[in-house]
């Protein structure tokens, strides 16, 4: 479940639970009210509908005199029960308007109930007295209905006297109506208060987990582990950023052996540059100590001398000069201009210019299959300057009198691929992915300084990527090395 999705139910459960919970609460404190308090759901509780029924019972009685004993009993009944349980008193009498005579009736009419306390009901009457005789008057918790009724020709005066004290502690609305609703609002705020704990359990338990999870990788991370991964199977809004910090792990390690990898390559070019020119310096000094002790006695010594230290620092210069070409394509600046070449034209002029420059060093070129019309846009400086640093490094490392050299250019797709050969010694398989490194020689000891600086390849890797193509090695056919360079072509 998402984080989203939980959130939309607590939020509804925010709502919905304490409006349940406080339902049921006020239910639950209703209940007790009514028992506390002896309540029963009945109109004999009901003070004023008991007052009219009886009231309704005396007219009724006085207006049908010939009622049957069975009904005159049950009303009776009725009435003393109303009575009783409503503290009231019922005086029924015939009243003589010419005497003002009061004759009460006998036992065998309505009877009268008097409450648990006697009341003096003689200023209610007078109160009554100065309204007419008849109506409603109250005091002190006391009532005194009075009313006229007709029967039987004669006329009867109805009285029903409350004699319950309303007490505030009895009372409905009295005392208990104080800390009714307090119970209520502490039930209440309990209910949020436990409401929103649950529901920030329910929330929060399924953040902590995935922040901690997260807490324990980066502490992974920080503790040098690259290789540690999280492993989330939830599908929530963490499990995005889990794989993202898989992801930057992953590159966060790859980022670090590349710099590793900077750092070795480093150390071999200084190195590499260290030896390569101290050998060619060396010679010089020497040459340069026998010109100035006099070994070279004859003229022929001594241009020979001086030869070989112009040879050797040629060599220097040479070493130099691809060094700060190889520095200025690492950062990227460096004389490009690209053209649109024939592949074709330019492969074969470039490999019979090569066979006739470097015939007598033993070198044989054999050119295949060249397809036509093909055209590729590169800069033709550094598309030649690729392939003499590859038929140089063929020279080079050549255990024979004679190399040959063999080339051929197909189309595959939108892609050109040069296929570059020798017959020569070739590597070793461990060698095969490190030719293109800086300063590398599969001369481990680098005791041949005449094969070269290691830097012909790796300014080649540089130039063909800067071309949008990849160059690589691999073993060829015949023993010897192949190198394959694909290129996008121009249509």
């Amino acid at each position: 479940m998402t984080i989203k999705r939980r959130l939309f139910i607590s939020n509804i459960l925010m709502i919905v639970i304490p409006i349940v919970l406080a339902i049921m609460l006020s239910i639950l404190l209703a209940l007790l009210l009514w028992r506390e308090f002896d309540f029963e759901f009945s109109s004999d509780k009901d003070y004023y509908d008991a007052r009219d029924s009886v009231m309704e019972a005396a007219h009724a009685f006085l207006e049908n005199p010939d009622i049957d004993a069975g009904r005159l009993e049950f009303m009776m009944n009725r009435v003393d029960e109303l009575l009783v349980n409503n503290d009231m008193s019922l005086r029924v009498y015939e009243t003589d308007t010419s005497t003002d005579a009061k004759t009460e009736l006998g036992s065998g009419t309505l009877r009268y109930s008097l409450g648990d306390e006697p009341f003096d009901a003689t200023t209610l009457e007078q109160a009554l007295a100065s309204l007419g005789g008849t109506g409603l008057v109250g005091r002190d918790g006391r009532e005194l209905y009075v009313t006229d009724a007709e029967g039987s020709g004669n006329t009867y005066r109805i009285e029903l006297y409350s004699t319950r004290i309303v007490d505030e502690e009895e009372s409905v609305h009295g005392g208990g109506d104080g800390w009714i609703p307090v119970g209520i609002m502490l039930g209440m705020l309990a209910v949020f208060f436990f409401t929103s704990q649950f529901l920030t359990r329910f929330v929060f338990q399924k953040i902590r987990e995935p922040l901690q999870i997260l807490s324990d990788g980066v502490n992974q991370i920080r503790d040098g582990n690259l290789d540690y991964r999280i492993q989330y199977k939830r599908k929530d809004e963490f499990r995005p950023v889990c794989e993202a910090f898989n992801e930057m792990a992953g590159r966060l390690k790859e980022s670090v052996w590349a710099v590793q990898k900077q750092e070795m390559n480093r150390k071999e070019l200084l190195a590499g540059i260290s030896h390569d020119l101290r050998s060619p310096l060396t010679s010089i000094k020497a040459y340069a100590e026998g010109l100035l002790d006099g070994v070279a006695a004859t003229p022929e010594s001594r241009h020979r001398y001086v030869s070989m230290i112009k040879t050797k620092a040629e060599d220097i210069d040479h070493m130099v000069s691809r060094l700060f070409l190889f520095s200025k394509m690492d950062l990227g600046d460096y004389p490009n201009y690209p053209e649109e070449l024939d592949v074709r034209e330019e492969l074969e002029s470039f490999f019979r210019a090569a066979a006739e420059e470097h015939g007598h060093e033993g070198l044989k070129i054999h050119i295949g299959k060249l397809e036509q019309g093909l055209t590729l846009h590169a800069d033709p400086v550094q598309f030649r300057r690729v392939l003499a640093n590859i038929v140089e490094n063929s020279l080079k490392y050549k255990e024979q009198p004679e190399v040959t050299v063999s080339v051929e250019a197909t189309r595959h797709n939108d892609t050109l691929r040069i296929a570059i050969e020798d017959d020569g010694p070739g590597v070793t398989d461990e060698a095969l992915p490190k030719l293109f490194d800086v300063f590398y020689r599969s001369d481990a000891s680098r005791n041949s300084p005449n094969r070269g600086s290691g830097l012909g390849l790796a300014i080649s890797e540089k130039a063909i990527t800067f071309m949008d193509g990849s160059i690589h090695a691999e073993h060829a056919t015949n023993g010897g090395l192949r190198m394959m360079i694909e290129l996008p072509i121009r249509e």
